[in-house]
């Protein structure tokens, strides 16, 4: 799909071209260059790295071969997460020749009730020399001022975020700090809603802007087979990064309970430049409002919906509330 929607912009004014596939660059980073998250576990010795992963609520995941020290954990048909675990001081040799194989991706360190500043410091030091996005995790509310002390000096400057066990947005800080091809599985492996969200909240936004951008295309009826194709494709990700199996049959169906018509977009779209044609200016931008303002709708919908669960009932409202709203689609 992704390279049919390039073939179909190839076919636009080069004008046109450029901002477009500004916007699909972190789309393509997110699904066409989509690969495990790689964390590296500091702190003091403590519960296996997989009991930090059922912290994040994520389900029981299994467990794959190592390869370096890079453990692998996974869930088929979605993907997997490795992890690097440096906190036992006899992980030494592994943890070098790990560094030595990935790059991690963030540095998690998992603190613990009575953690010395020295720990804290030798931790997180550890965290800095692979140079790298860091996130604390504290038993109490009491160490997150401790983590953020010791690691000042130590980090030089560098952002060090300190979550406290059972933060709801503990998925979701990660996720965000994770390079974009990382983020996808992790969110897909973790069953993270909020992780997921984060990156559907991503697509809905750029894919706004392309509809958008599109839709003042003046050349009447040559817009709507890529506004089309990109309305669909939008929902395949969302439905994708949900953790379900993608089907075209699937989006269809979903787009039909909504009532969803792409005869009455055309013809709403088509009347909107007709009637300012004696601005032209103004049909056209009408008609990219029109254009991002349903993808938007159809986007926040997909995301009630495979996301955050909401009957398809209540889905069906939410879509004509943002319809009324934009005052067209």
């Amino acid at each position: 799909m992704f390279d049919r929607l390039g073939g179909l912009i190839d076919k636009l004014p080069g004008g046109l071209q450029k901002p477009i596939l500004r916007e699909l660059t972190p789309i393509r980073q997110l699904f066409l260059e989509q690969r495990p998250a790689r964390l590296l576990l500091v702190g003091p010795e403590g519960q296996p790295a997989h009991a930090f992963l059922a912290a994040l609520g994520t389900p029981e995941l299994a467990t794959g071969g190592t390869d370096n020290g890079w453990r692998s954990f996974f869930v088929s048909g979605r993907g997997e997460i490795l992890i690097l675990d440096a906190r036992a001081s006899s992980a030494a040799e592994f943890v070098a020749m790990g560094l030595e194989r990935h790059r991690p991706d963030i540095v998690i360190f998992l603190g613990g009730e009575g953690i010395a500043d020295p720990a804290w410091n030798e931790s997180v030091r550890r965290a800095a020399l692979a140079d790298v996005p860091v996130i604390g995790m504290a038993d109490r509310e009491a160490f997150r001022m401790q983590a953020r002390l010791a690691s000042e000096h130590v980090l030089a400057g560098r952002a060090l975020r300190v979550l406290v066990g059972g933060d709801p947005l503990c998925d979701e800080a990660i996720c965000a700090a994770l390079p974009l091809p990382a983020q996808l599985e992790f969110a897909r492996v973790t069953n993270a809603r909020r992780a997921q969200a984060h990156i559907a909240g991503s697509l809905l936004k750029s894919f706004s802007a392309l509809c958008g951008v599109i839709g003042v295309q003046p050349i009447p009826l040559a817009d709507m087979p890529i506004l089309t194709a990109l309305q669909t494709l939008m929902v395949g990700m969302i439905i994708h990064t949900a953790g379900r199996p993608f089907s075209a049959r699937l989006v269809a169906e979903f787009l039909g309970a909504l009532g969803f018509s792409i005869g009455a977009g055309l013809v709403l779209r088509e009347g909107a430049r007709a009637a300012v044609r004696i601005v032209p200016f103004w049909g056209n931008a009408v008609s990219g409002f029109v254009a991002g303002a349903g993808t938007y709708a159809i986007g926040k919908a997909a995301i009630a919906y495979f996301i955050e669960d909401l009957p398809i009932q209540e889905t069906r409202k939410l879509f004509r509330t943002l319809r009324r709203r934009s005052g067209k689609m």
